[in-house]
């Protein structure tokens, strides 16, 4: 939402909004575009005077600015809804989807297309560090947006990608995720293919032919052209697997337009990253890494990523147990399995989780400053710390270079 008003405030319009929690880097974001905090389900004046509202998908019926919207008829779109008439319409789309890498991977995109003097728009799920923001609007002809597979709105139920009409769109990777949202991964399915049926024959797929879901996924029917990506290998600056094939999707998808191999790899040679996804952080006393890693697969990927990097090195992870389909213990059966390639592991979390401390028998922290004391009291044995949670990880970055 905060790249949304970013994309709005571009096209000439006067943005305000309300939530009842920011939180950095999108709240970081906000306050540079000077877009000020309205901490409220209440209706503000803003609310009331504007002349259309945009409902983000964390708000439902009960909302009191919800319910002020809809008994006032005021003009309301979903966010996708909003992008597809206002933003996309004269752009050759890439939509970037997949459980995991999605923002790694729009990135990597991005940076291929600006190295080689396309000028894309963008949308991002996170904040891309070359240029510090997570939007960007152009004369370009091509825009590049990341596809979630999470629902629209309340209003909406249909997948935030089934909005975006792809002319090109990459699917990284498939797996089940959004327990609060999808019961199964055969549903997460069929939002993949209600999309992959509204895309002309002219219109293309890169996906990872190695992937059985994506496989099962395209045998229900598919009528555009589609293109498995290589693994291509050996990117200077670029590590760990699931990087190196978040790099070789955006490499066939940039293909698709022209730019050749060998361009795409010089490009990604000057990558520099995404905020929160595996960025490495300032700090004296122990190698630090904030990670949004929030999933078993992406937990594993990301902890065997920086092993292989550094295979001699004491590996610590404090993760936060945060979303829902990790509270609600949808991936207990393999969430210890995710940690193997970690020597040390702090699961802290502010809600009482009954299916890791009674089923697993796992210790789970309350408190980060109690956590604070055990690293320090180990910091021998400490070489690297990875921070991983899909919510804010400031307060937890903090007191870690202050040890």
């Amino acid at each position: 939402m905060a790249g949304l008003a970013g994309l709005a405030l571009q096209k000439g319009y006067t943005v305000t909004g309300q939530d009842k929690a920011y939180f950095p880097p999108m709240s970081n974001q906000l306050i540079s575009l000077g877009i000020k905090e309205n901490k409220t389900e209440e209706p503000t004046d803003d609310l009331k005077n504007s002349d259309m509202i945009i409902v983000g998908n964390a708000l439902s019926r009960g909302n009191r600015s919800v319910e002020y919207v809809l008994d006032n008829n005021l003009k309301y779109y979903s966010g996708p809804e909003w992008i597809k008439k206002n933003i996309l319409q004269d752009k050759y789309v890439f939509v970037v989807s997949g459980t995991h890498g999605k923002t790694t991977t729009t990135s990597m995109l991005i940076k291929i297309l600006q190295e080689n003097n396309k000028n894309p728009s963008f949308l991002v799920g996170g904040i891309y560090k070359d240029e510090n923001i997570s939007y960007k609007y152009t004369d370009s002809d091509y825009f590049i947006i990341e596809g979630d597979e999470y629902d629209t709105s309340f209003f909406d139920k249909r997948s935030k990608f089934f909005h975006y009409k792809p002319n090109t769109l990459i699917i990284n990777n498939l797996e089940y995720d959004h327990s609060d949202i999808f019961e199964s991964i055969e549903q997460i399915k069929k939002q993949f293919h209600f999309l992959i049926k509204t895309m002309p024959k002219d219109s293309n797929i890169i996906y990872n032919n190695d992937d059985k879901n994506i496989l099962s996924l395209l045998s229900m029917g598919c009528w555009s052209q589609n293109k498995s990506y290589k693994i291509i290998k050996n990117i200077a600056n670029i590590f760990g697997d699931h990087n190196i094939r978040n790099a070789s999707a955006s490499i066939a998808a940039a293909n698709i337009i022209g730019i050749n191999e060998s361009d795409s790899i010089k490009a990604l040679e000057k990558f520099i990253g995404v905020k929160r996804r595996l960025e490495l952080i300032d700090c004296k006393k122990f190698i630090l890494y904030d990670d949004f890693a929030h999933h078993p697969t992406a937990i594993s990927s990301t902890i065997k990523a920086v092993k292989s990097k550094y295979p001699e090195k004491n590996i610590v992870v404090i993760f936060e147990v945060r979303s829902n389909s990790m509270l609600s213990g949808a991936h207990k059966k393999v969430f210890m399995k995710s940690f193997n390639d970690a020597d040390e592991l702090y699961v802290y979390c502010q809600k009482d989780i009954a299916w890791l401390e009674k089923d697993l028998g796992a210790q789970v922290f309350k408190d980060t400053n109690i956590i604070m004391e055990k690293i320090s009291d180990n910091i021998d044995n400490v070489d690297i710390v990875i921070v991983m949670s899909n919510g804010d990880t400031t307060d937890i970055i903090n007191k870690l270079t202050k040890i």
